[in-house]
């Protein structure tokens, strides 16, 4: 009971995995029902967001504690500290170079995690934009949404950063992904 689950996501074993922002724990529920949690070592680290890696782990976002985490299937948590303070990470992406993305909403920047825990950041050209959403696209590239600016931003791989602006004004967007269409649709 009021453990706020937020984020959701398929894990390599069949299982789907989610975020307990309240509880500071990770879930897990089988197709059938079967609900298990690990505890997340960082007390009210408020996890939010979760995706799969490529390395078959789990990666999440932890707003109050300030890190990456990482699950295995079988349930063993490792966490990853963000180098900018007061950031907190929100939405998590696997990225077509193998590698995690995520938005730093407190800071305007974009991060990259390795599988191994190497985190790199990228500042946003607009100050105070608030990225939220992030969504790796079908060109190769990672959208991601300024929730301030009002702006769509891309970020290539490699780092370089270009923004969009969004035509209606004052509009917050928030969520990201990409469509069946070849498209990215947010809202």
């Amino acid at each position: 009971a009021g453990s706020f689950p937020q984020g959701i996501t398929a894990g390599s074993d069949g299982n789907l995995w989610f975020t307990e922002a309240a509880a500071s724990k990770i879930g897990r529920i089988t197709t059938a029902g079967v609900i298990t949690e690990f505890a997340v070592p960082t007390a009210g680290s408020g996890p939010s967001h979760v995706t799969a890696g490529s390395d078959g782990n789990l990666w999440f976002t932890e707003e109050g504690g300030n890190k990456i985490g990482r699950i295995t299937t079988s349930g063993v948590i490792s966490e990853f500290p963000i180098p900018t303070s007061s950031s907190p990470p929100t939405g998590i992406a696997a990225g077509p170079d193998g590698n995690l993305w995520f938005t730093e909403f407190g800071v305007s920047r974009i991060g990259r995690i390795t599988t191994f825990g190497v985190i790199s950041e990228f500042s946003i050209p607009t100050a105070d934009s608030q990225p939220l959403g992030i969504v790796a696209g079908p060109d190769g590239n990672l959208w991601f949404t300024e929730q301030l600016a009002n702006k769509i931003g891309r970020i290539s791989t490699s780092g370089v950063i270009t923004e969009f602006p969004v035509s209606t004004a004052n509009s917050a967007p928030s969520g990201i992904t990409h469509g069946p269409d070849g498209n990215i649709w947010f809202t």
